[in-house]
This record gives structure tokens, sequence and C-alpha cells, in this order.
């Protein structure tokens, strides 16, 4: 199957690259055009395999009056709907920062009491480009079916925002703990800005304070591009453009103006990211990397980032036993009195280990 691809003429695609992709796709034009043609056997045109090529070329090439051509990047189909290959319809492209893949995506929960052997409880197999973010709340559940609930919940970064801890609390009794991401605001990334929690909040009278005593002129419901509730607030003009904090505050000519979550999820995130820079909270954090030797035992001894079967369904049930088979491990090494191993040190660590060393 053709791939997505960079601009022509880039480092990645060179012009006889896409020159040969374009062959590839008036190839299967041609024989597309063939199979649905008044001569061909109706029967063609019913075969998945047909259905599936059908799919790949108009997702991978587009006709006009110059020809077929193999679409760029940019003009693929999202990552939630295009195909990777013809053997496997529900596998998607995946991307986390440089890296992508084709495929699948685990997510891993595991005990980590320090008198006990640590058990994976719960595995979710999704498709490669869903979001963490959006499991959160599916994994609880799954745990509450289960009648396994944990009374704290360490997770990624990816994982958490306040909605999710609200849920966690109210729904399942969880205390969801985790890094929230710190504030977007160009200015307090340099600690000299005000950002919403520089700002008092009357929620009862739908008024806000800014750091220097002025009353915002406007309150009014929304929803924001996520499409979940929150608030909009506006301060005037008359107000913010001759205020001399107005440096640390905004740019705008027509007024500061705020987007708040809704009142129980403002709080939460004003107060964890409080305590999320405290000694106290980065020690009782510390417990959620023994997840991340799990991940290494499945992948490097498992062989988990290769799955033995096609579908959504058949890589789950492998995932759910290879999280078997080291459950299965674990309490053999429990049992035997067997010694955890010790944690890898990355070659750029052994080198600044021996220098310290050696100095």
């Amino acid at each position: 199957m053709a791939s997505a691809r960079k601009t022509p003429g880039s480092q990645v695609d060179g012009p006889a690259r896409v020159k040969h992709g374009d062959q590839i796709g008036i190839d299967g034009m041609v024989l597309l055009r063939a199979i649905i043609a008044p001569y061909a056997p109706a029967t063609l045109r019913q075969l998945p395999a047909v259905e599936v090529l059908r799919q790949v070329w108009i997702q991978q090439y587009y006709t006009d009056d110059q020809g077929t051509r193999w679409r760029t990047s940019a003009e693929t189909p999202p990552a939630s709907v295009r195909l990777v290959g013809p053997y496997d319809t529900q596998a998607r492209t995946g991307t986390k920062r440089e890296t992508s893949w084709d495929g699948y995506k685990v997510h891993l929960t595991e005990t980590c009491e320090p008198d006990a052997p640590h058990l994976i409880t719960n595995v979710l197999t999704t498709t490669a480009p869903v979001s963490d973010m959006k499991v959160t709340d599916q994994i609880h559940a799954r745990l509450g079916e289960r009648g396994i609930v944990p009374g704290e919940h360490l997770v990624d970064a990816g994982y958490i925002n306040a909605g999710h801890i609200l849920n966690a609390a109210v729904d399942h009794g969880i205390t969801l703990i985790g890094p929230l991401r710190s504030d977007t605001n160009v200015r307090k990334a340099t600690d000299q800005g005000f950002d919403n929690s520089r700002f008092t909040i009357d929620w009862d009278n739908k008024q806000v304070i800014c750091p220097n005593g002025q009353s915002s002129v406007t309150w009014y419901p929304a929803n924001s591009h996520r499409g979940t509730p929150v608030t909009r607030v506006r301060f005037a003009p008359r107000h913010c453009n001759p205020c001399p904090v107005k440096q640390h505050c905004t740019d705008s000519v027509n007024g500061r103006g705020l987007t708040l979550r809704p009142r129980a999820e403002h709080e939460i995130l004003i107060r964890n990211r409080v305590e999320q820079q405290e000694s106290g909270w980065r020690q009782r954090y510390q417990q959620r990397c023994g997840i991340e030797g799990t991940i290494s035992q499945a992948v490097n001894r498992y062989e988990a980032r290769r799955s033995r079967y096609r579908g959504t369904a058949k890589t789950a049930l492998q995932h759910l036993l290879t999280a078997t088979a080291i459950n299965l491990a674990r309490l053999d090494g429990w049992i035997t009195g067997a010694p955890l191993a010790t944690t890898r040190a990355s070659p750029f660590t052994a080198i600044r280990l021996t220098e310290a060393f050696s100095s």
C-alpha cells in the first residue's frame, strides 16, 4: 500500500520516489476502473479486498484534470480513519512526539503496594491514535465493574485533568494523582504574569476581581474548542489599557479575558497545581515509576510491541495474555524470593556517574 508522504521534493520524499508513488496510484486506478466496468463480473466489486483497495486509493490518491496524483500528508484523512495496510483494516497510525507507529496502544494498570507483588489489574487496548486522556474514565469504570477500585491511582500527565480528578472522586471514590499541565500563559511561564490563580472569583455573584482591584464587566457561559462547558470573563478596556501592571497581564487592547472551567474543576486545578510543587507530593508520586518497569518488561521480554493477530479484539486478547504471563512470573518471583531487577541506567547517565566517581 502506498503510504502518506510529506510535500514533494523534501528530503524524505525525493522526486523519484514521488514519481514512483504517482505511478502506483495510476496503476491502481486502472485496476479499479476495470473492476467497476460494465463488462466486469458484478461479484468482483463486492469482494471485501476490492472495497479495501478502493478505500486505500481514495485516501492516498486523487484524480483531476492533470491525472492521478499521490496526496501529501496534509491532504490525507486524519489518523483515526486512515487505513495503514490492506491486511488489518482496524489498525491506525499513532504519533507521540517524534515517534509514529501503525497499529494499537495498550494501557496498563498495576498495584504498587511496597509489601506485595505488583500485579497488573487492568488492560485496555485501543487503536493507536486514541488519546490517553480519553481512556481514564473508562479504566476506572472497568476497575469498578470488577470491584477492585484503588484508593489512589497514580497516572502519567497524559491521563489526568481537573475533570478526571473530579469524576474519579465522585463516581468511584478514587484519589487521582498525577502532574497537571502547567498554565499556558506566556507571561506565567516567565513567573511575571498573572494567570487565573491571581484573580479573585466570586462564583455566586458571577464576578472576577483582577490583581489591580478592577471588576470584570462580562460573564457568560460558553463551550471550549473541545465542546466542554466553560465561562468567559472579560475586563473593560477602560480599566486594562491604563493599568500600571498591564504588561504582566495582557497585550489586548480590548481588555483581559479569562476562560474558567466549572467551579469544582477550577478549584481542583488551582489546588493541585500548588500541591504538586511540594516535596511530599513528589515523593508520593514516585511510586508510579514501577509502571515504566512493567512496560519495559512487557516490551523486552514478552514482545508486546509485536501483534501476532489482526484486529482490535484479537490484539486485545494478546495483551491480556501478556499481562497474565507477567503476573504469573511476578507471583513466582514473590513466592520464591527472587530479587527485583535494578533500574537500568541510560548510557548517558552511566557516563556521568563514571565521571563523578573518577573525579
